[in-house]
């Protein structure tokens, strides 16, 4: 299941984050990233782009000695 902006910890200053949990997730989200594209500092856009990038690199970190993503 992909939730692009799930509720996180009620202490954090943005109250939603990125989580991908499957290839299909990574490829979802990998797939938003590039239309976002650069968005301006400060913009909703942002904050997306930094909560996808990271639920990209924590996917790639426990899958990295995977051959195969299935």
């Amino acid at each position: 299941m992909f939730s692009f902006l799930s509720p996180s910890r009620a202490s954090e200053a943005d109250p939603k984050r990125a989580i991908v949990r499957c290839v299909d997730d990574y490829e979802r989200a990998a797939q938003r990233v590039a239309e976002l594209g650069t968005p301006a500092a400060g913009t909703p856009e942002e904050i997306e782009i930094i909560s996808l990038i990271e639920a990209i690199e924590k996917w790639e970190a426990r899958h990295d000695d995977d051959e195969a993503w299935v």
